[in-house]
């Protein structure tokens, strides 16, 4: 009889520990947003960029542009953008909390590592996406 207490305890801490790791898939799908938001830059891939990695919101604060127009104003100006060449060197946090999320990384512009960023990332639509960042 002692084992069907073990048995209940060992089933509870199991559900308790995969209840936690939801927040690992969220830290791992901020980060796969991050790592595909370069890449997107890189190859100036406008579709997926202005429409799949960043918010409408950024979308709009960047552009001027409102609604749809936003996104083909970012399609514009990412294909205008020459010479620059982006490069994750590391990710050294990622905070998730709830549908909002902040990843500090170290990037890499023309060969140069940069200061840290903070990325500001939310939950839209059921994806995460770039909402902004700040230097250092």
């Amino acid at each position: 009889m002692a084992r069907r207490p073990t048995l209940a305890c060992l089933t509870v801490l199991a559900v308790a520990l995969a209840a936690c790791g939801g927040g690992d898939d969220d830290s791992d799908d901020v980060e796969q947003t991050v790592r595909d938001f370069v890449t997107a830059t890189n190859e100036r891939d406008g579709d997926a960029f202005c429409g799949e990695l960043v918010t409408q919101e950024f979308l709009e604060q960047s552009t001027g542009a409102k609604g749809d127009q936003a996104e083909d104003a970012c399609k514009e100006q990412l294909e205008s953008v020459v010479g620059i060449r982006l490069r994750l060197v590391k990710i050294r946090e990622t905070e998730v909390d709830a549908d909002r999320a902040r990843v500090t990384a170290v990037l890499e512009a023309q060969g140069q590592r940069q200061p840290p960023r903070v990325l500001r990332l939310v939950r839209e639509d059921g994806d995460w996406k770039l909402a902004g960042g700040t230097g250092g």
